[in-house]
Order: C-alpha cells, then structure tokens, then sequence
C-alpha cells in the first residue's frame, strides 16, 4: 500500500474508532465476515465449525448491542 492510501485507512479506522457504536458495528461486521469464511460456504475445503459459530455470535451480539446503544441514546434524546 501506497502511504496515501495507508493514510487514508487509517482516518477511517480511527472515524469509527471516534464513534463507540460505529466500533461496535465494524466489530460486528468482521466478526460475521470471519464467521462466513471459516465455515464451508467460502471455501469447500476449510472447515472450522466451531470458531465460524462463536464468531458468528460475537457478531450478532455486536449488533444487538450497537441496536440497544442507539436505541438508547435516542431514548435519552442524545442526538
């Protein structure tokens, strides 16, 4: 990677990092991307049931919690 680009992910990583729920859902997200990819889904030979089903649920808890969290702020009236 070029160090412009280097840059650039970097300023994304740390505008979600900013955001404690958009840290959550990017937490979310690559906990469900790595859950597809160690089941057989994405590649026939590679099977790791139990980490794509503990990955899959830490991804789906990151949701429910970053959901609860906005919910949250709305009932409180944080805009």
């Amino acid at each position: 990677m070029s160090t412009a680009s280097t840059g650039r992910v970097t300023a994304v990583l740390l505008a979600i990092r900013q955001s404690f729920l958009a840290f959550v859902t990017a937490i979310g997200v690559g906990c469900c991307l790595l859950a597809v990819l160690l089941s057989e889904y994405v590649l026939a030979g590679l099977s790791y049931g139990v980490l794509a089903g503990m990955f899959a649920i830490w991804g789906v808890s990151a949701f429910v919690y970053a959901v609860v969290g906005h919910l949250g702020l709305r009932l409180i009236g944080y805009r």
